[in-house]
């Protein structure tokens, strides 16, 4: 029998697969509208828009979540290396996903787990029943960390994307994987910022933040 979760345990070809499908589609809405859209991106007042955005500052909203004050230093490091200077936003956990869409912020932090909660509860809960029934059954923890997060990813607006899930564990909740993750704007980020991002998920650990909370 095919386990809900086994399509998933690929995570970067499946990634890999909705990026260019994403792609396509907002090519296709640009042409529309435009009808400036092909192979080399978009043109127009949409393309002056999206290079406004791109070349301002990283909006980097923080809730009250220490973890993410945390963390705040590792990301304006990383953007620094960019060039893109960050300025951090006091925002409510609730409101994330509404102030990432239109623009007041651009870049967010979460949980894999936790933000799958928030973006489709059911099948938040569908994948922890599967999770609980794989750890008694002595689940490999990064392959559902991959798994989590590929659930988690395939439930974003299509104006969304996130980063690879980080290494660190950022929330308390264990009944799913709550590895840290970025959520941005597609058009607010380029390749090189994209990359600065998964450089924080890949080189920041779960010792690491307990190390910054101990010299708070």
């Amino acid at each position: 029998m095919r386990r809900f979760w086994e399509p998933a345990v690929r995570p970067r070809r499946r990634r890999d697969r909705r990026g260019a499908l994403a792609a396509a589609a907002v090519c296709t809405t640009v042409a529309v509208g435009l009808s400036g859209c092909s192979a080399g991106g978009v043109t127009g007042p949409a393309a002056q828009g999206m290079a406004e955005e791109t070349s301002g500052p990283i909006y980097l909203g923080l809730t009250d979540d220490p973890v993410q004050h945390r963390l705040a230093e590792s990301y304006e490091s990383a953007f620094a290396g960019t060039g893109r200077p960050v300025e951090l936003r006091d925002i409510e956990g609730s409101d994330r996903l509404g102030l990432l869409r239109n623009g007041e912020v651009n870049v967010v932090l979460g949980c894999v787990g936790e933000l799958l909660d928030v973006l489709d509860p059911v099948k938040g809960e569908e994948l922890r029943g599967l999770y609980a029934q794989a750890r008694d059954e002595g689940a490999d923890p990064s392959q559902w960390r991959d798994i989590a997060h590929t659930t988690m990813f395939s439930a974003l607006p299509t104006d969304l994307q996130a980063s690879d899930p980080g290494e660190a564990v950022g929330c308390d909740d264990d009944s799913l994987p709550q590895n840290t993750v970025a959520v941005y704007r597609k058009t607010a980020l380029e390749r090189a910022d994209r990359r600065a991002l998964n450089n924080v998920a890949g080189g920041v650990s779960s010792d690491d933040l307990a190390a910054d909370g101990d010299d708070d």
